[in-house]
């Protein structure tokens, strides 16, 4: 979740499902098309932009291994694939490839020409550093070792990481994409507001983001995408944290109540964002009766209030 609009907690688009809803829905179009080109960089203008993938309500979005990437077939014939990623998942750079190949194998069919095929690309944005190079945006092809010559043109991969959009606004040398990088990490509501002002497009996408944070069913849907992505390695943590606790003969139920203030402060994290230290202070000092009832009441709360004060 990101922020407080009208009482009502505004959905991240850095989380996939809300991504895929924000630019995968028909309306939007001109929002994908904007996004497309600052990315792509085309000499020729992105007129139409067909998404070609299922809608998100057929998914089962508490499956964690789910990818939710839109899939876009351009004016020109030629396709692209894009997913956010918040979250590492294995083989990231193998799974980019894959994308490509089935979009790219997909267009051939039976009696036609290889002539036929039409560049395919793939673009990946990460809310963690995956490159040790500082870019924001990096740009893959297959080039030869020695010549630096381009293989083919068919190829492309981009990679955009979040974490590293300072640097792309103090080089300024792609505004047009730094600026949706601005838009997806915004913190705020007066850094959505502050891009609203400054481009159309942004109004269009700050609408558009109030519009689907308004709508109960996908609230209801980013709030289980984003409990079922909790880390399994945090789960694995606490339980252990939990089984050595109980193993001692003194200091049982401090070191229980500890992984259980520990889970809980990470699901509000995911869920509100960035957490107040009088919270903080709140849940590690709590009773273990508060700690047992406060986190059946993550999934339903609006702000983080209704979490505690019952």
């Amino acid at each position: 979740m990101l922020g407080e609009t009208s009482g009502r907690t505004r959905l991240d688009p850095k989380l996939d499902i809300v991504f895929w809803m924000l630019f995968g829905a028909e309306q939007n179009q001109a929002l994908l098309i904007s996004l497309l080109s600052a990315v792509l960089r085309p000499s020729v203008p992105i007129e139409a932009a067909v998404v070609l993938h299922a809608q998100p309500e057929r998914l089962g979005v508490d499956d964690k291994s789910i990818a939710l990437d839109v899939r876009v077939r351009l004016a020109s014939g030629e396709q692209v694939d894009v997913e956010m990623q918040s979250q590492r998942r294995p083989a990231r750079r193998e799974r980019a490839l894959y994308y490509w190949s089935r979009l790219y194998a997909a267009q051939l069919r039976r009696g036609a020409s290889y002539s036929d095929l039409r560049r395919c690309a793939v673009i990946l944005i990460t809310n963690f550093s995956e490159l040790a190079s500082p870019r924001f945006h990096s740009r893959f092809r297959v080039r030869d070792d020695h010549s630096g010559e381009v293989l083919t043109e068919q190829l492309e991969v981009h990679l955009l990481e979040l974490p590293k959009l300072r640097h792309a606004l103090e080089q300024n040398d792609e505004p047009s994409l730094a600026a949706w990088g601005k838009f997806l990490a915004a913190a705020s509501d007066e850094d959505l507001e502050t891009l609203a002002k400054e481009d159309p497009v942004f109004k269009q996408a700050k609408d558009a983001l109030e519009r689907l944070s308004a709508d109960e069913e996908a609230r209801i849907r980013a709030e289980q995408r984003e409990l079922a992505l909790i880390p399994d390695d945090l789960e694995f943590a606490a339980t252990r944290r939990l089984a050595r606790a109980e193993g001692l003969a003194e200091g049982k139920a401090e070191g229980k109540a500890e992984g259980k203030a520990e889970v809980l402060l990470q699901l509000l994290t995911l869920k509100f964002g960035e957490l107040p230290e009088s919270v903080r202070e709140r849940v590690t000092r709590a009773t273990a009766a508060e700690l047992m009832a406060w986190p059946g009441r993550v999934l339903s709360a609006l702000a983080l209030d209704d979490v505690f004060d019952r």
